[in-house]
């Protein structure tokens, strides 16, 4: 269980990287928008899985002081996750997302006019 969360969580954060620098974009602009979570949050998800399972791998060979901070670290970005399935801070989302984003409100904004 512990090898199959680490390569998920890995696939998870390749996916999320490609988000974040812009290669994949085609879950962004689609419609109906079902949330961030498809691309950035995604990146999140990944890094808590692998950790998760690092974690559980190790087990006892990890100090328990190391394992309660990386139990908080996990929840964190599992809430980070969580969080980009409704709404999402603009100041963690890339360049490009918040420029096309903001170049399609204009375009909304001048065909209503």
């Amino acid at each position: 269980m512990s090898v199959a969360a680490v390569l998920v969580g890995i696939a998870l954060i390749v996916g999320g990287v490609a988000a974040y620098l812009g290669r994949w974009r085609r879950w962004a602009f689609a419609r109906p928008v079902f949330s961030y979570a498809v691309g950035f949050g995604v990146l999140y998800a990944g890094i808590a899985m692998a950790m998760f399972g690092i974690l559980t791998l190790l087990g006892d060979a990890v100090p328990l002081g190391v394992q309660r901070v990386g139990a908080v670290v996990v929840l964190a970005l599992v809430a980070m996750m969580l969080l980009s399935l409704f709404w999402f801070p603009a100041f963690l989302t890339p360049r490009w997302f918040r420029t096309e984003r903001a170049a399609q409100r204009g375009a909304r904004r001048g065909a209503s006019s």
